[in-house]
């Protein structure tokens, strides 16, 4: 047998728990808001017949009606409670067990409305323990202290809203609607100093009088005291200041081409409207690349060589079906790669864009292409836009080979122990020319019985003949005596490949095909 409580909750068989609403009522009947502020406290006490129940919660919803209208009007106020606990501006633990507690609840009253008094009343009240929940609402709340009456200012005036653009990451205006509806999304703020924000629409006009329509209102985040509008968290309490970033979904069904914005309307919490007839915002076209169309997609010269400089490539394509000819085709790159340009007509009838390739850039790929015709057409390519892909990946020619040196001399090859630490010696190496320069030099000074007396690296720069320029630094607190010392060194390249030479500590050391580099210390005269 099924029996029902009093507030609508069932339960299964006797000896499921029971929740109750048993108390409610503000502290005071009637708030005077027209100050600086104003709140009233609400009061209500739940039980729970469920002898072992830990815990008690749930949400007291209020909202304010007006009295012109007689209608509910603005967004709720929503308290959570929960036993026990007292924190982060929700309804506070006032005493009790989870089996019979009571909670309170500082409402805020608006300064304004459509009149000078508005009515606050509880319009849902939740109860929930151990899986099971009831909601009071209602003519069921009549029984208690549910509501009364603030006076209030008049709110003289609707929201307003700052410039409309389109979010990040969006880099062009552009959607692919191909494989399923396009996400747009728009980014504004709204602000209203009497009443506040309370909820909105935003209309797209599209082709042949098509039209899209989005609702939207900000709620609290659920597990904070933030506010958040579309994907946006931030604003002031009530709606007085409030960034909203609001995805705006166009079907894949609809109609291709141009859509604006032709009406942003906004309403505030007593009622007010502010409507924006085609406002000042940026359009959007979608495409399913039916009419404009780009294929045969190629890169001229790839691999390319831009190990020692910047070089330029050619994206290449062939472009069909353009109405008063091709407009421009933008190209949107990852991994070190720019388009450099406008796009050219070969003589072929291929269209070219240049795309500058940095110094040493591994690898970069297109992953947006748009091609617009004369008549604002688009076909649009790549991961960005959720389009086809042109699969067009650039990459640098590869280097495997190591560096090798020919041979390496000292300036000065002779030098007096008193002026170690005094004279600069300049180490030249001579060596081949490969794809890949070049770029590191570690230098090791060894004594007769082949230990490391000095050692010293860093960058260097390859010159277009093979050579490079190091230098030895040799310890001057050490005070090394006159000899003869072999000069070593490991070469590293841009590819990261290296080699050593006349190392004798390394197993890989190469000889140096012209013969050791030897550095004389003299005695002193």
């Amino acid at each position: 047998m099924v029996a029902a409580t009093m507030f609508g909750a069932t339960a299964a068989h006797a000896a499921a728990p029971r929740l109750k609403l048993t108390a409610l009522a503000f502290t005071n009947d009637t708030v005077d808001a027209t100050g600086d502020y104003a709140s009233n406290k609400l009061t209500w006490t739940v039980t729970n017949t469920d002898p072992e129940a830990g815990s008690i919660f749930g949400t007291v919803t209020m909202r304010m009606r007006s009295t012109v209208s007689g209608e509910l009007v603005g967004h709720d106020m929503v308290a959570r409670y929960a036993y026990q606990e007292t924190c982060c501006g929700d309804g506070v633990y006032e005493s009790g067990t989870p089996q019979e507690s009571t909670y309170s609840f500082d409402l805020p009253v608006r300064a304004y409305s459509d009149a000078d008094t508005a009515i606050w009343e509880v319009t849902k009240v939740t109860i929930g323990s151990q899986g099971t929940t009831i909601t009071v609402s209602g003519t069921r709340l009549q029984a208690f202290g549910y509501r009364f009456t603030a006076r209030t200012l008049i709110d003289s005036s609707g929201p307003s809203a700052d410039s409309i653009s389109l979010s990040s990451p969006v880099r062009r205006p552009y959607f692919y609607v191909g494989n399923g509806a396009a996400t747009v999304t728009y980014d504004f703020t709204v602000q209203d100093g009497q009443s506040g924000f309370w909820k909105g629409t935003i209309r797209l006009a599209g082709p042949g009088g098509a039209s899209v329509t989005t609702a939207f209102t900000w709620e609290r985040d659920e597990y904070s005291t933030g506010l958040r509008c579309g994907r946006v968290t931030g604003g002031q309490q009530d709606g007085i200041y409030m960034p909203c970033v609001l995805d705006v979904t166009v079907p894949a069904d609809a109609a291709t081409g141009n859509w604006r914005v032709a009406a942003l309307v906004l309403r505030n919490n007593a009622g007010g409207t502010t409507t924006y007839k085609n406002p000042t915002a940026p359009s959007v076209t979608t495409t399913t690349n039916s009419t404009v169309r780009a294929s045969d997609f190629a890169i001229e010269p790839n691999p390319v060589d831009n190990w020692r400089d910047s070089v330029m490539t050619d994206i290449t394509m062939v472009v069909t079906d353009t109405r008063k000819g091709l407009s421009t085709v933008q190209l949107d790159l990852v991994g070190g790669c720019q388009q450099w340009g406008l796009p050219t007509t070969r003589a072929d009838g291929r269209v070219a864009v240049k795309v500058m390739v940095y110094q040493q850039t591994a690898q970069c790929e297109v992953e947006g292409l748009a091609v617009i015709d004369g008549a604002g057409n688009v076909a649009l390519y790549g991961s960005m836009y959720g389009a086809p892909d042109p699969d067009l990946t650039i990459t640098r020619v590869p280097s495997t080979e190591p560096p090798t040196a020919r041979s390496a001399s000292l300036d000065p090859s002779s030098l007096p122990v008193s002026e170690v630490g005094q004279t600069s010696i300049k180490l030249t190496i001579d060596a081949d020319v490969k794809v890949a320069p070049i770029t590191g030099v570690s230098v090791y000074v060894y004594d007769a019985n082949g230990e490391v007396v000095s050692q010293s690296g860093g960058g260097s720069s390859q010159a277009p003949d093979g050579t490079l320029t190091a230098w030895l630094y040799l310890p001057w607190w050490q005070d090394l005596p006159a000899g003869a010392y072999t000069v070593g060194f490991e070469l590293s390249d841009a590819a990261r490949n290296s080699t050593a030479w006349n190392m004798p500590d390394r197993s890989n050391s190469r000889t140096l095909p012209g013969g050791p580099v030897v550095l004389t210390l003299t005695a002193a005269g």
